[in-house]
């Protein structure tokens, strides 16, 4: 018979009496303020009791206090003196904590006391604190699954396994453990590992250690991590989060080698400030060429955010330069219409990226913003005003500064009438570099008016405006003539008509309903011609004929041209759409335009353009499943009977952890590329991620990506080798080794972002739902 008594522990045994020494075998009795905080409840097969004070309970005995139960072959409490005793398999349980002895001796109320030969569980990943911050915007990049439902129909023999979190096996042992309070656990000769009971693959060992249950946080004196059981990481002191959250301490180094710089040793110390602040110093060891200092600054506020980040070599070895680079970003919400910002960046010299760092988008950077804004918007008002200058990095793709720019809009509708009015003032300022370019200001207005006729089965919408331009220069000699042009004024009216049909129809395919539309479209303009030869060229190109620009007022973007234009553009889109899920399977667009007039306005070193249509675009969407997708581009010039460009994507991604693309890209006598990558399970654990972007053209690589990931459920390796064609200086080729020790740290040089960057469907190996990872482990 069990036996369970429940008294508040600083009153006595009302519920019964006992002489000493005397073994009771009475019925259950619980107390009726048991629940109440203090309250103590003790059970066992045989309880002893011992003047009202002591009590003994053995056999499956348990005693409970505040949430926190204990269990032991024997239990002796002490109510008097507040005095704990366990002796034989004493097990603490708290929340998801459990610890486990051969003995216990505690004071209760206060949790003071020690154990020996322990071990301590966190069977899942404890909460956060109450009054912690819940903020992700400072947290690591979540990554997410679509469409997780069809995952879990596709693999039905998992779908009743979860996704496991990296801090569910949490374990240490110790050779003692003092209790100091409520939330702290002192470890003496303690080992820490997140890999499951029956498996030993990584430990923290250490003489020290510190669990704090409030903070979710772990010190440790001198302490070093083990793998395979070869020690690989030595410390006198490190703090770590077992529950993920951001704590001020060193983290681990990062290592690599580059061609350029050699070994690579980063060493950064992480400071959590406050909930909306932290910072990060670094020293950055680079075998070739000295000691770089790091520094990156985040906060966050309710209506603000930005982070500053400095980086300095002193003396580089090889170049004899002291070397620098600077970003400086802030973003702020002043009210409900009025934001701005400043985004500042600058380095030492022009080889800076090209020389020290590793990602082609930096590496390839040329002209470097220095920019700060304001913006203003309401229901019919927007404005912009900003002010950027650049830093030049490859003297030769020089830019014009923009001192200030300023952009206002007005909208509104008025009996079916749109009305729109645009205008905008620009000081175009030269670079010192560009010493014959001239400079000046610019302002344009262009005010129109339209009236939108839409139906179900198609649209009509005659528009009307007039564009006109002034210009204020100085030293503006244009090509082919000999004199200065500094007073420019321009001033076009500029008719359009746009219209379209809808058709659809209900078909089958497949036994699968679909809707399926066929949609006209032409789009007529007229602009008269202006000989605009005199007019520089500041921010103006020729827009990339697609499936939108065929559809533009204006090939040109900016305003130092406009095209003259007698024009109709006629095109044509038919859809085939999941009438259950709206999902649009299939997509065709054939589109020309034909020209009723030459096209007399054209960029500098360029030739007007008789030709009496432009281009024949053909563009194909196919979504075959939700794994497969294809997007295919042609642009056709149908005069000299030339494929002008072309493109093909090929996306496949059956499940997370596996995906792969496939692209071709062309553009006559400017590049032919192929663009592959992928990420894909190679059994074992093993996973292979890779990518390759080659010019045919030039016969070699523009950028290559290799690598293999190992997962083993509480670590995952990575080896990755990546080569990067710069803008401004020869390949820069990385290599990447990392050992991610799960709910602790990484160790070597993190490749994540640069797979990332190289392959958008990567996914991290202990990001994978356990049903996808679980296969992976034939």
């Amino acid at each position: 018979m069990r036996i369970i008594l429940a008294l508040v522990a600083t009153g006595s045994l009302a519920a019964m009496h006992a002489r000493a020494d005397e073994t009771t075998t009475p019925p259950v009795v619980v107390a009726e303020n048991a629940a109440l905080p203090g309250a103590v409840e003790i059970e066992g097969d045989t309880l002893k009791l011992r003047m009202d004070r002591q009590m003994w309970a053995t056999g499956n005995a348990v005693i409970r206090k505040d949430g926190q139960q204990v269990t032991g072959d024997e239990i002796r409490y002490d109510m008097q003196n507040d005095e704990l005793q366990v002796d034989g398999n004493a097990v603490i349980a708290a929340g998801t904590t459990t610890i486990k002895g051969p003995m216990l001796r505690m004071r209760l109320s206060e949790n003071i006391g020690e154990m020996r030969d322990v071990t301590i569980e966190f069977k899942s990943a404890p909460p956060r604190p109450s009054n912690q911050d819940t903020n992700t915007l400072l947290d690591d990049q979540a990554i997410l699954v679509s469409d997780p439902k069809r995952y879990v129909d596709d693999n039905a023999s998992f779908s009743n396994q979860e996704k496991k979190s990296t801090f569910d096996n949490i374990r240490a042992s110790a050779k003692q453990v003092f209790f100091e309070g409520q939330n702290i656990k002192r470890l003496k000769s303690a080992s820490y590992t997140s890999c499951a009971a029956d498996v030993d693959d990584w430990y923290i060992k250490t003489g020290s250690l510190e669990l704090n249950d409030y903070t979710r946080t772990g010190e440790a004196t001198n302490a070093y991590v083990e793998f395979k059981g070869v020690p690989i990481l030595y410390t006198p002191w490190m703090s770590f989060s077992y529950n993920n959250q951001r704590k001020t301490g060193l983290l681990a180094p990062l290592w690599g080698t580059t061609s350029r710089s050699g070994f690579e040793l980063l060493t950064p110390f992480y400071i959590n400030i406050s909930p909306d602040k932290d910072a990060t110093l670094a020293t950055r060891v680079l075998s070739k060429r000295g000691i770089q200092f790091q520094g990156e600054f985040r906060y966050l506020g309710e209506n603000y955010m930005g982070s500053n980040n400095f980086e300095y070599l002193d003396n580089d070895s090889m170049t004899g330069q002291d070397r620098f680079y600077a970003k400086l970003a802030h973003r702020h919400q002043f009210s409900d219409h009025w934001s701005g910002g400043y985004s500042l960046e600058k380095v030492s010299d022009d080889k800076y990226f090209s020389e020290m760092a590793t990602r082609i988008q930096v590496t390839s950077r040329v002209n470097l913003g220095q920019t700060a804004y304001v913006n203003y918007a309401d229901e019919h008002w927007t404005f912009n005003g900003t002010v950027q200058r650049y830093q030049n990095l490859d003297n030769l793709s020089f830019v014009y500064q923009r001192l200030p720019q300023l952009t206002a809009s007005y909208t509104n509708d008025w009996k079916g009438f749109t009305t729109n009015t645009g205008a905008q003032y620009v000081y175009f300022d030269a670079m010192k570099e560009m010493t014959t370019a001239p400079s000046g200001s610019r302002f344009s207005l262009y005010p129109s008016i339209s009236y939108p006729m839409k139906n179900s089965y198609g649209f009509v919408t005659p528009k009307v405006g007039v564009q006109t331009t002034q210009y204020n220069l100085t030293g503006n000699v244009p090509l082919g003539y000999t004199e200065e042009y500094n007073q420019l004024n321009r001033t076009l009216p500029i008719v359009s008509l746009d219209s379209g049909l809808y058709f659809d129809r209900q078909t089958s395919l497949f036994d699968t309903s679909y809707t399926h539309t066929l949609e006209p479209r032409a789009y007529y303009v007229y602009i008269p011609y202006r000989d605009q030869t005199k007019i520089p060229i500041f921010d103006t190109s020729l827009n990339t004929l697609n499936q939108n620009s065929i559809f533009y007022e204006n090939q040109f973007s900016g305003d130092d041209r406009i095209n003259n234009a007698n024009q109709v553009t006629l095109a044509v889109t038919s859809r085939l759409i999941d009438s259950e899920t709206g999902i649009e399977r299939l997509s065709g667009t054939l589109g020309q335009r034909f020209y009723f007039d030459d096209q007399q306005v054209y960029m500098p070193t360029t030739s007007p353009d008789t030709r009496k249509s432009s281009d024949i675009l053909a563009a194909f969407t196919a979504r075959l499943s939700s794994r497969l997708n294809l997007d295919t581009y042609w642009q056709y010039d149908p005069d000299r009977g030339n494929m002008e460009r072309n493109n093909y994507l090929l996306r496949y991604n059956p499940e997370p952890g596996k995906s792969f693309s496939f692209g071709y890209r062309y553009t006559a006598s400017v590049l032919e590329q192929i663009d592959t990558a992928g990420q894909w399970p190679l059994g074992n654990r093993w996973y292979g991620v890779g990518r390759l972007n080659y010019s045919i053209r030039d016969g070699n690589a523009v950028q290559m990506l290799a690598g293999l990931e190992y997962d083993a459920g509480c670590w995952q390796g990575r080896a990755v080798m990546q080569r990067v064609q710069t803008a401004t200086a020869d390949a820069n080729y990385a290599m990447f080794f990392q050992l991610e020790l799960g709910g602790l740290t990484s160790i070597g040089a993190n490749p994540l972002n640069v797979i990332k960057r190289n392959i958008p469907t990567y996914m991290r190996t202990n990001d994978i739902p356990g049903i996808y990872r679980d296969q992976n482990t034939q």
